[in-house]
């Protein structure tokens, strides 16, 4: 399997984990922790996205 696939399941994990913890935390009803579940799912995601692209273009910036 590529790399590339390997690191977009390793964020999809950790962000799965990531929502899934910080939901449970939370005091509410089903569906609003469903909701906060989606909302943490993407909003880590996201941020692991651009570490991930935000040190790609540092490692090849600053390796040549």
């Amino acid at each position: 399997m590529s790399s590339a696939i390997l690191v977009l399941l390793g964020i999809m994990a950790l962000s799965a984990l990531g929502g899934w913890w910080l939901s449970a935390r939370q005091d509410q009803e089903k569906a609003v922790k469903v909701m906060l579940f989606v909302g943490y799912f993407w909003a880590l995601a996201f941020a692991q996205l651009l570490l991930v692209a935000a040190s790609y273009f540092g490692w090849q910036h600053y390796t040549q």
